[in-house]
């Protein structure tokens, strides 16, 4: 069974220190933050004095770091993760970072017989702490493996997504789609407001009306035989309804970057005129 390490107590790390401690896992843990780092004393972890103090104690090390340059410097870096992992060791990415550091990584700790994998988090603090995050994990189904039953303790769903980097990719096109949907609904309520909808009523409205996400039932919009990614849409939408929309809100005045931007999307991806 592995012994687990983990880099990075902040906010994240903290909540996931939380769910080992539930399944009485004491990990050795390291921030360079001295706050988080006591924090994490307190919560019953073992503390050491770097990351590659804590590689050296572990055979499983979780890297749960803000950005990408953080990334390479707690695992490349000097008393990096890298510098104290032993041969055999797997060293999982949490961050939401570039798939290239992903690769980075895993070149440099392929020399010295350490495996990596990405497996990014979708949920926020609370939602780790109350065990409903979810791991999208890119890497070979072998370390896939090895890492599941460690993240299961922490969270309700893992998900192997594909090669390394795959990980990285999921959860960014997943926060791709979450932006955008929210910026829409910021011009859309941005119309409604100048139409005399206050904002909120707006809001409720269509939370009211909500037929559910196309995700809840993707394969009537998409094929789910794997012919063709290109959605099977309906064309009032596009053809009638969201032009309609932005001609209103232009009528009222209204700044509509993105909406305006369909017409030209709709008809280079599907060959579809509005």
């Amino acid at each position: 069974m592995d012994s687990i390490g983990m880099v990075g107590v902040g906010a994240m790390g903290g909540a996931l220190l939380h769910r080992l401690r539930l399944a009485g896992v004491q990990p050795t843990v390291y921030d360079k933050d001295p706050a988080a780092q006591d924090a994490a004393g307190a919560a019953g972890a073992a503390l050491a004095p770097s990351a590659a103090a804590v590689a050296e104690a572990a055979t499983l090390v979780d890297v749960v770091v803000v950005n990408d340059q953080e990334v390479l410097d707690c695992t490349l870096g000097p008393a990096g993760v890298l510098e104290g992992a032993r041969p055999g060791s797997l060293v999982l990415l949490h961050s939401t970072i570039h798939p290239r550091t992903t690769r980075q990584v895993a070149e440099a700790a392929r020399e010295r017989g350490v495996d990596v994998i990405d497996a990014c988090m979708v949920g926020r603090p609370w939602f780790v702490r109350e065990g409903k995050v979810c791991f999208l994990v890119g890497g070979p189904p072998d370390l896939f493996e090895r890492a599941q039953p460690h993240l299961a303790r922490m969270s309700k769903l893992v998900l192997h997504m594909g090669p390394l980097g795959a990980g990285n990719v999921a959860k960014l096109i997943k926060n791709l789609v979450t932006g955008a949907e929210t910026l829409i609904i910021h011009e859309a309520i941005k119309i409604g407001e100048a139409a005399g909808i206050e904002y909120r009523a707006g809001l409720e409205m269509m939370r009211q009306v909500y037929s559910g996400t196309m995700l809840d039932h993707w394969q009537d919009t998409f094929d789910d035989s794997g012919a063709s990614s290109a959605p099977r849409l309906a064309p009032v939408i596009y053809q009638k309804d969201v032009p309609t929309a932005v001609e209103v809100g232009r009528e009222y005045g209204v700044d509509l970057p993105i909406s305006e931007r369909y017409a030209v999307a709709v008809e280079r991806i599907l060959g579809v005129r509005t």
